[in-house]
């Protein structure tokens, strides 16, 4: 990896995972699953590596079909994503990507995700996280 600043290593590391579900699943029952059946076997794993967060970003047809038409109007050179979700994680360093993805239980407790995730669409990312507006309240800028 690239080398950091010290302030770099002291922001938190932030990975994102877009999901598509499987042709044929209804959004809600892709969400469903995600939650009420995998998240309660990725929880312990992701706490085992030291994972502090994790949030998930719900992307409901019901809010992007009518936000696609207005920002065709507004942005008609902008796309807006049609993607049903984005994992988000806070990290203690990229490594722990790699240390999940490569535990055991891990793939032992995603093993059904190919029977409800297109992972062929998979779009991650990996950064630092700085939050500039908090509760209405702007943090982290210089005064």
């Amino acid at each position: 990896m690239a080398e950091t600043t010290k302030q770099q290593e002291d922001r938190p590391i932030r990975f994102t995972l877009t999901h598509y579900r499987k042709a044929g699943i209804a959004h809600e029952a892709f969400m469903k699953w995600i939650v009420d059946v995998h998240l309660p076997k990725a929880i312990p794993i992701l706490r085992k590596h030291g994972i502090t967060g994790y949030a998930l970003f719900d992307t409901p047809a019901t809010f992007n079909d009518p936000f696609r038409e207005k920002m065709a109007f507004l942005h008609p050179t902008w796309q807006v994503a049609d993607y049903d979700c984005i994992i988000e994680y806070t990290l203690p360093s990229a490594q722990t990507i790699e240390n999940v993805m490569t535990d055991p239980e891990w793939i032992e407790a995603v093993q059904d995700q190919e029977d409800w995730v297109d992972t062929s669409k998979a779009l991650l990312s990996v950064g630092y996280h700085t939050q500039y507006l908090s509760e209405g309240k702007v943090i982290n800028l210089p005064q």
